[in-house]
Formats: C-alpha cells, sequence, structure tokens
C-alpha cells in the first residue's frame, strides 16, 4: 500500500472515530434529565438554600440508585440569583440555553419567582415553585408550565387569621418587607381576619426593606401601640434579627410576635427564641406522623446529621410530582407533562395531595403552633400543640381565581 493510501485510510479512520465519539456523546446527553435550580445563595437567604439543595441531592440520589426516571439518571444543576430578579432571569436562561436543562427549580423570594415564572414561560419550560410562594403566581401571573407544591401568600394569610379569628385577640399590629410577598401576605390577613371578626382592631402597619438588618428603630413604635399581636411577614434570617433584637426591649411581654416559625428560623434564634409565642410553619417534619415523613427525616438526619426544613421536605415533593409526571406522561416534553400535572395525586411526605388544575396549587395549608422547648432537640425551640390548617379552608374559590388570570377584578 503506498503513502498516499495510508494517509487516507488514516483520515477515514479518524473520521469514522469522530462519529462514533460524536454518536457516544449525544447518546450519553440522552441518558440525564438535568434540573436547574435557580436559588438564593448569598445573603438572607443562604440557609434555606443548603436545605433546598440538600432535599432535592438526597431525592436524586435515591431515584439514581433504582435506575433513574426512564431509564435516565437525574442531575441537578445550580445558580444564584442573589435575591435579585435580573439575576434570577439571567440564571434562568443561562441554565435553558447553555447547561441545556429540561426543567427549573426556584426560587426563594417571590420578586425572583415572578422573574422565574416568565422565562419558564418564553422557553415553555416546566418550573417547580417549593419555596417563593406569591399567590400571583397562581392567578394574575399565571402560566400553565408552572405547578407550586408550598402553600401560597394567600393561603398563609388567610390561614393563620382564621386561627386567631378564634381567639381573643383584638389589637394587632404589622411588621414585614416591602415587596409583593409581604404585601400580598398582609392584605389576605387583614380581610379575612376583619371579615371573621369584625371587633379587631388593625392598628399600623410598618414595612421595611428587603434584607433589612436593623430593626432597633421599629421596635419602639410598634410596642407604642400595645398591640396584643404583632403579626410579621419577616421570614429567615431577617425574622430571626427582628426576633433577637426586640428582646431587649421587652416586647414578647407585651405582645406576641405571630410569624413564619419554620425549623432554619427556629434554628437561627436557637435558645433566644422566647416561648409561648404563636405561630405558624409550611411543613414541621417534627409534627407530621406519616410513615414517609419519618423514614425521610430519618435518612436526611443520617445523610447530613441535619434535621429536615421545611424547604428540604417541599424540594422533595417538588421532585416527587415532576417524576411522576415523567413517568406518567412517558416522557419529558413539557406541554405532555402540563397535561399529567393538572389534577396529578401524590403521595407527598405529609400525605396523600393532589395539585388543582385551575391553578396548578397543591392543596397544602399550615400547621400552626407554639414555640416551645423538646427533649429532642437541645439547641432550638419548635412549635408545640401544632394543629393543621388545611388549604381547602383558605384558598381562593376557582372562580376567583379565574377572573384573576383573565385580568378581571
Amino acid at each position: 500500500m503506498g503513502r498516499k493510501s495510508l494517509k487516507v485510510v488514516a483520515i477515514v479512520l479518524a473520521l469514522l472515530l469522530t462519529g462514533a465519539l460524536l454518536t457516544t456523546g449525544s447518546s450519553f446527553a440522552g441518558d440525564t434529565i438535568k434540573i436547574g435550580l435557580v436559588a438564593d445563595i448569598t445573603g438572607i437567604a443562604n440557609a434555606i438554600y443548603k436545605g433546598q439543595k440538600a432535599g432535592m441531592e438526597l431525592f436524586i440520589e435515591e431515584v439514581n440508585a433504582k435506575g433513574g426516571v426512564l431509564g435516565k439518571k437525574l442531575e441537578l444543576v445550580t445558580r444564584d440569583a442573589q435575591l435579585k430578579p435580573d439575576v434570577g432571569a439571567n440564571a434562568a436562561r443561562e441554565l435553558i440555553l447553555s447547561e441545556k436543562c429540561d426543567f427549573l427549580f426556584g426560587g426563594t423570594s417571590t420578586g425572583v419567582g415572578l422573574a422565574l415564572t416568565r422565562i419558564a414561560h418564553e422557553f415553555k419550560k416546566i418550573i417547580c415553585f417549593h419555596t417563593c410562594n406569591g399567590e400571583a403566581l397562581t392567578t394574575t401571573d399565571f402560566q400553565p408550565y408552572m405547578f407550586q407544591v408550598v402553600p401560597n401568600t394567600g393561603i398563609e394569610g388567610r390561614g393563620i387569621a382564621l386561627f386567631l379569628s378564634q381567639k381573643p385577640y383584638k389589637r394587632y399590629s404589622f411588621i414585614g418587607p416591602d415587596y409583593s410577598y409581604g404585601h400580598t401576605q398582609w392584605n389576605a390577613f387583614k380581610e379575612d381576619l376583619t371579615k371573621l371578626k369584625p371587633d379587631v382592631e388593625i392598628l399600623d402597619a410598618v414595612w421595611v426593606k428587603v434584607g433589612e438588618p436593623n430593626y432597633v428603630s421599629y421596635i419602639p413604635s410598634l410596642m407604642a401601640n400595645n398591640p396584643e399581636i404583632i403579626y410579621s411577614s419577616l421570614w429567615g434570617g431577617g425574622l430571626s434579627s427582628f426576633i433577637k433584637q426586640a428582646k431587649p426591649y421587652g416586647l414578647f411581654k407585651k405582645s406576641s410576635v405571630t410569624s413564619l416559625y419554620d425549623l432554619t428560623m427556629l434554628k437561627a434564634c436557637g435558645l433566644e427564641m422566647p416561648e409561648g409565642l404563636l405561630g405558624y410553619t409550611r411543613c414541621p417534619f417534627y409534627a407530621v406522623d406519616t410513615p414517609e415523613m419519618k423514614a425521610f427525616a430519618k435518612k436526611f438526619y443520617e445523610k447530613y446529621e441535619e434535621w429536615p426544613d421545611d424547604w428540604a421536605i417541599f424540594c422533595y415533593d417538588g421532585l416527587t410530582v415532576l417524576t411522576d409526571a415523567i413517568r406518567k406522561a412517558n416522557s419529558t416534553d413539557s406541554d405532555q407533562l402540563v397535561k399529567v400535572i393538572e389534577g396529578l395525586h401524590y403521595k407527598s411526605l405529609t400525605g396523600d395531595r393532589y395539585i388543582r388544575p385551575e391553578d396548578h396549587q397543591a392543596n397544602v395549608g399550615i400547621y400552626v403552633g407554639y414555640t416551645g422547648k423538646d427533649p429532642r432537640f437541645k439547641e432550638f425551640l419548635i412549635l408545640k400543640d401544632v394543629e393543621e390548617v388545611p388549604a381547602e379552608k383558605v384558598w381562593l374559590p376557582v372562580e376567583e381565581v379565574k377572573k384573576l388570570q383573565a385580568g378581571k377584578k
């Protein structure tokens, strides 16, 4: 064989090898379902992000160990929104266009969530909301590629209002962050409380900027009106800072602060958290008596040496909905999944749940209780005497949801 012939053979072999490598690479790509998590990693939401990521990683580890979904392994890709809607939107685009993610999860703040839902709609990608929970996501900003497994702001505000309406308290004040989450929750709470108990007095509403670390200037004015209940939509590090700063002023000797006492926040306050405060949470693992929750909490603690917070639980539930839908549709196509998700019944860690077809909101309510010590948890308080307020008692009627989605008042 001549030198030219050898050169031709070498070129042909190289081309064949390149083609084989390209084919193999695309085959591997097809064997993965990529999930993009737009989280708020920096700032006051960092502790929440840790729970989100841990819950998702545990789920993915379990599913992949059993062969994945439709024979494909799950893969998680994470980006930081920094609690900024524009940064979150850019992160979502990058996850879809550059990372080729099939689905989106996120974010933490409702402002970021509203930005993400528009990107998901633009690219026709299913997105799960598991932490941010603006009611607008299911009403005025609803789009068919979203679903929400966490109680929205309306469910929370009306849920705690229903509970408090059955108590003797009459004088109420409010402090919360000055953005859509805070306003929606306060409006839902105030509207329902005054309907259920017309003789209540709404004394004042104090608004603070998102991420505000110093509440000292607000505390004396809140105390001046002598409220029995200070309702607050502060959350995470902001709420724990407020409680720690208010304690030396003797606020809790005069008033009870009612707010979202999720596990992350309770751990941040530690033993500085006052006992006997009436609050609510979205999913207290320690008060949910299902076999699924007990098994999950055990596995979670064994893996991370931490107890699962609300955010880990809802991320796990969100992946349950997504993978159940993929299996039922036998597809990862978003349009086919929308049809399956609407009305889907799934096995949540809290029990049997479903996604309401009209707004893609899961029928998840809130859990109300009083802060107290528990011998099982030496370093932080939990909620005790916990009662569930079911979503069906407080979520918007379907007729009202449809009017809001159509842009009607």
